[in-house]
């Protein structure tokens, strides 16, 4: 079991790698397996900001019915897809910034958006029938971040007040 671990501890080095050059900057004293995650948690959010864009402009057509307008959502999906932007843009220039408040501020968009889905399908499960497989991805993905951005808060002992290193 040591050997596949180190495998894929190989491999995971290489991915990181090959997307961020990790020798420099402030990546340097980030493990590998934190950028990964937070590489994923960035994609993530990215992905499904387009989607939901996606999904609301095909509403208007004959494909699906028309969704109702959601306002805060909208603009929760924005921030999120913003901090998920930044970050990557942050890693591509060899910095990483996983302070206290941006880690904090993005569990709660995330957990914002979780609620606000589980409501969505709540208020409309009757008259639009699909929208649980519709919104369910959506929720199972951003779980999948909270749950990363509660690792990545925890590993890097953010969670600590008198924690003073820098990363």
């Amino acid at each position: 079991m040591h050997t596949n671990h180190s495998h894929l501890e190989r491999i995971l080095n290489r991915i990181v790698g090959r997307v961020f050059e990790t020798n420099g900057g402030q990546l340097r004293r980030v493990p590998n397996h934190i950028l990964a995650l937070t590489l994923f948690v960035c994609a993530s959010v990215v992905f499904q900001g387009i989607a939901d864009i996606v999904l609301k402009l095909t509403s208007y057509t004959t494909i699906l019915p028309a969704l109702p307008w959601r306002t805060d959502f909208l603009f929760l999906t924005f921030v999120s897809v913003l901090m998920g932007y930044r970050t990557l843009g942050g890693m591509h220039h060899r910095k990483f910034d996983v302070t206290k408040n941006s880690i904090e501020l993005g569990l709660l968009v995330e957990i914002a958006l979780i609620v606000g889905d589980m409501e969505f399908i709540y208020l409309h499960v009757v008259d639009i029938p699909h929208v649980l497989l519709m919104r369910l991805p959506f929720i199972i993905l951003t779980i999948i971040n909270v749950m990363i951005l509660i690792y990545n808060y925890s590993t890097l002992r953010l969670h600590k007040w008198w924690y003073q290193e820098e990363v």
